[in-house]
């Protein structure tokens, strides 16, 4: 008759139990690549893990928004050199109507700048995602509401048709909605970075100070002395050549300025990118101190799931020999 060894076989069991967990525990750590898969695996490393956990998402955080300005820093380069461009063309245009031969041409030359003052408006409304790059801090369309009724756009920048003056025949008059307030964000702990360009650094006083030149290098082009409205074909008086002359030194004077802005926004585009490869370096050497507490050591897991696969098989085999012991066994 066969005999009932119940401490031997609770004792075998306890053991196979734990070596099939430990088995399954191995087998998931190689599979996951997580040394701790609880916080009872090592609770001595957890405020380290927990720090530089939170570390690397402070990092990333800083790392995202300097993705976003290094992108606003492209956009905004992108509209200045427009602008620049389109003065630079504007002074070609003034130079080229102070020639005696264009004299008789001035209705054409007022319309081609009057495309070119509508191009630099253009260029002066980019955006960035929903931003409004040279707004300020008043830069979505939300919060760019138009004044009825001359203003009927939710952009920061606007040509509109007032009532004509003496000084103004046209009555034309680019408006400004946003505001002269530079933004800022943060970049890393108590950094912070500039990362717009201001109306007034690019166009002048108020953000339309280089509006008000063009607009009066074209009335002196479309408009008669008188303010009438040039006819075809009549010839400016020797006032308004010398008016032209002192237009063209003006918006030299603010193609200058453009183009210091645009050199701010590459020094600007210079710091922020070594910044960002900085705090990607961070991130890699924050990633590698917490992989030394958290990742699985393949080569030692892969080593301990055969020890514990032979020692689970052995008990096994120690199990089935005591399972065939009978009474007579133990009396030899």
């Amino acid at each position: 008759m066969r005999v009932t060894l119940q401490s031997l076989t609770t004792r075998l069991q306890s053991t196979l139990t734990d070596l099939s967990a430990r088995q399954a525990q191995q087998q998931t750590r190689i599979a996951t690549g997580q040394r701790l898969l609880q916080l009872s695996d090592a609770p001595s490393d957890i405020a380290d893990i927990t720090s530089y956990r939170s570390t690397i998402a402070r990092l990333q955080r800083y790392s995202s928004t300097l993705d976003g300005a290094l992108a606003e820093q492209g956009t905004t380069e992108t509209a200045l050199e427009s602008i620049a461009t389109t003065l630079s063309n504007v002074q070609t245009l003034g130079i080229d109507a102070q020639q005696i031969a264009n004299h008789d041409k001035w209705n054409v030359f007022a319309q081609h700048l009057l495309s070119n003052i509508r191009a630099i408006i253009e260029a002066a409304n980019t955006s960035h995602g929903d931003i409004y790059v040279l707004a300020g801090t008043k830069n979505t369309a939300a919060s760019l509401q138009p004044t009825a009724p001359l203003e009927t756009t939710q952009m920061p920048f606007e040509l509109v048709t007032t009532s004509p003056t003496p000084a103004n025949p046209s009555g034309l008059e680019v408006r400004f909605k946003g505001n002269t307030e530079a933004r800022f964000v943060q970049t890393g702990d108590g950094h912070t970075e500039q990362v717009s360009t201001t109306a007034d650094k690019v166009f002048g006083s108020g953000g339309t100070e280089v509006f008000t030149t063009l607009i009066a290098l074209y009335n002196t082009f479309a408009y008669a002395p008188d303010g009438t409205p040039r006819s075809d074909g009549q010839l400016p008086t020797a006032e308004e050549l010398d008016r032209v002359a002192a237009y063209i030194k003006q918006i030299a004077d603010a193609t200058t300025t453009v183009n210091q802005a645009t050199a701010e926004v590459g020094i600007r585009t210079d710091r922020m990118t070594a910044q960002h490869e900085q705090i990607a370096e961070d991130i890699t050497r924050q990633r590698e101190f917490l992989s030394r507490l958290t990742d699985t050591d393949v080569a030692a897991a892969t080593m301990q799931l055969q020890r514990d696969q032979i020692a689970y098989e052995y008990s096994l085999k120690i199990g089935a020999r005591m399972l065939n012991l009978s009474l007579f066994d133990f009396l030899q």
